[in-house]
């Protein structure tokens, strides 16, 4: 960058911080998403039975393994926000905007 060339606030980081504030709202759906299903198998209210047990295990299963996937996309994004710089040289703006 020359001495003469304007900075300008970094777009890739407003996105991430855009994308950070909507997943944040989000994140406790997704952790749940599996939830009551798998209570509704699992109370036998719904199923009962050697196969509803069985389902009921792979979704309990499924339930954590998606809620600690969600759990690491916050850190991921915040990472990625303290990796960009506040600002960057106005034409590597403008290409960020033309590529996205």
């Amino acid at each position: 960058m020359t001495g003469s060339e304007s900075t300008v606030p970094n777009p890739r980081k407003a996105d991430l911080q855009k994308l950070r504030g909507d997943l944040a709202k989000e994140v406790e759906n997704l952790k749940r998403a599996l939830k009551r299903p798998a209570e509704d198998i699992g109370g036998d209210k719904v199923w009962v039975g050697k196969n509803a047990r069985a389902w009921h295990r792979e979704l309990e299963g499924r339930h954590r393994k998606l809620g600690e996937q969600v759990g690491r996309l916050l850190p991921v994004i915040d990472a990625a926000i303290r990796d960009e710089p506040e600002k960057v040289p106005a034409a590597q703006a403008r290409s960020y905007g033309s590529s996205a």
